[in-house]
């Protein structure tokens, strides 16, 4: 819920309010459009957002906000594509002072001519996350993954690496993603990571990217008098089990003498990888949160009140004295009309009803196809590397198949040249593999001062089947010095029927800097 003083909600619970809705409307061409409760169809402004897409509880969900309205004007429709949408709830208290709730950030993305208005339907700013993913592994901690993909996008990340390592133990682990892990959108990616630490990806109102957990304290009571209508469940949703599938087994947690409600997570590509102490350990995480969401499946129809959100705990006060707590998944708001809470959930007296036959044929023939898929190992330097005459590593990629294959490197590689006069420097670039250098083939390129693009090439004619190969290129530059970028080295080895997960084999690669050592001359008399 939205931080907001008791003399608001006091105010939002009255029988008679005064509030208003006032914004900002930014067209593509700088136009800033003032907007207040005149300028909006009557009724017409309506707030969309989910945390679930399912009919039960689950991790992982990144949905797309959605504001829709009516707006009086006369400009054409066009003008409004791609404008930026700013909104404020204003309420007035007792007293005759004002508070403001804000409503989000949007940007316009549909926009339909009527006789009087233009319809307008906006999407907030996890829009920028549907683009497709431009191919670039990621990798780090949750926080550090997060960053990457809020600034591949555009995005401002709302949340520090206390308030990320705060949510979830999973948070710390060290992960990678790319593209063999079959995802197609940073919207996907998002997902990835709020899977892993037990909750949900969103925006807050603001516009920032944020990941958010369920709610585990009520925010708000309401009861009979604070509710048009309710339908609350005659069951509770308790979850005793959770079991993670992956391609090389399951895992699970909770169970024993405890009966409930079992969440079985089938996709969860940040347990592909690692040991199995690790998949493990991030199940055991994942249910020690589960594990504190019990709650009432229940559907609330109120006067409206946008300080709640999706993931929010809300407890219902029954005439019998009871007071079951719903868990927000779903939330439509309607200025001057109803607001609908929907809190979705398994009936756990239908627990046995899942087809474990198909989820066990669709794993098989995943399996099956993965000799078949094209699978991209890829990499990229998350930090600047200065070359100069010391051997320096810039590419390390490991890769197996899962068949007898073959395989290629690809590069590009955008640097600055810094030659030490006027004659141009020479780059050098040597092919390792599995620590063994590669004597037969080391290109060199002679650079003058500026920038380069540097594209290098290296086929792998055979690749046998279950042997894990390491690919490292390290620079050598002679007469000068040689700059690259962070993410500025974009690299992949690929090939058919390659694993689309390597194991780790038990290999650490340290590299220590060592300060410059002073020798002195000494003079030895032998007599």
């Amino acid at each position: 819920m939205y931080p907001v003083s008791e003399r608001y909600k006091t105010a939002i619970r009255a029988r008679a309010r005064t509030d208003r809705v006032v914004g900002t409307l930014t067209l593509t061409d700088g136009t800033v459009l003032a907007l207040g409760v005149q300028d909006f169809m009557s009724g017409s402004l309506t707030l969309d957002n989910q945390c679930v897409t399912g009919e039960e509880l689950a991790f992982g969900c990144v949905y797309l906000g959605q504001a829709a309205f009516s707006l009086r004007t006369s400009l054409s429709r066009y003008a409004f594509y791609g404008a930026k949408l700013v909104l404020r709830y204003e309420l007035q208290l007792p007293g005759g002072s004002w508070e403001a709730v804000p409503l989000g950030v949007y940007t316009v993305a549909e926009a339909e001519r009527k006789a009087l208005y233009v319809s307008i339907k906006a999407y907030d700013n996890i829009l920028p996350l549907q683009s497709r993913w431009d191919g670039t592994a990621i990798q780090g901690n949750a926080y550090e993954m997060l960053a990457q993909i809020a600034d591949g996008c555009g995005l401002e990340l709302g949340q520090t690496a206390e308030e990320i390592a705060a949510l979830n133990p999973n948070a710390a682990l060290a992960c990678q993603l790319s593209a063999a892990d079959g995802l197609t959108t940073w919207r996907d990616y998002v997902a990835a990571i709020a899977q892993l630490l037990g909750g949900f990806g969103t925006v807050d109102r603001a516009g920032r990217l944020v990941i958010r957990q369920f709610a585990k304290t009520s925010c708000v009571s309401l009861g009979a008098d604070a509710r048009s209508e309710a339908g609350v469940s005659d069951f509770r949703c308790h979850y005793a089990a959770l079991t993670v599938a992956t391609q090389s087994g399951s895992y699970a947690a909770g169970g024993g003498q405890d009966t409930g409600l079992t969440m079985a997570i089938a996709d969860m590509p940040l347990a592909e990888k690692g040991l199995p102490d690790t998949r493990q350990g991030i199940t055991d995480n994942l249910f020690a949160e589960l594990r504190q969401l019990d709650y009432t499946p229940a559907t609330v129809t109120m006067p409206g009140d946008p300080a709640l959100e999706p993931g929010d705990r809300v407890a219902l006060p029954q005439a019998d004295g009871t007071a079951p707590e719903m868990l927000v998944t779903h939330f439509v708001w309607h200025y001057h009309g109803r607001q609908t809470l929907k809190s979705v959930g398994r009936n756990p007296y239908l627990t046995n009803n899942s087809d474990g036959t198909t989820e066990k044929l669709l794993r098989k023939v995943q399996n099956s196809a993965e000799s078949k898929r094209l699978v991209y190992y890829s990499f990229t330097n998350t930090a600047a590397l200065t070359v100069r005459t010391a051997e320096t590593p810039a590419v390390s990629i490991a890769f197996a198949a899962l068949e007898d294959t073959s395989a290629m490197f690809l590069a590009q590689l955008l640097l600055t040249a810094e030659p030490e006069g006027n004659d141009p420097l020479t780059l050098e670039v040597r092919y390792y593999v599995n620590e063994v250098r590669v004597e037969n083939f080391t290109p060199q390129q002679r650079l003058l001062a500026g920038a380069h693009t540097l594209a290098l090439f290296y086929p792998f004619a055979s690749v046998e089947a279950n042997a894990a190969k390491r690919l490292s290129v390290r620079l050598v530059c002679t007469g000068g010095t040689v700059k690259i970028a962070p993410y500025n080295i974009k690299a992949t080895v690929t090939g058919q029927g390659m694993a689309s997960e390597l194991p780790w084999d038990g290999t650490l690669q340290f590299e220590e800097l060592l300060m410059p050592l002073q020798l002195t001359e000494r003079k030895v008399i032998l007599e």
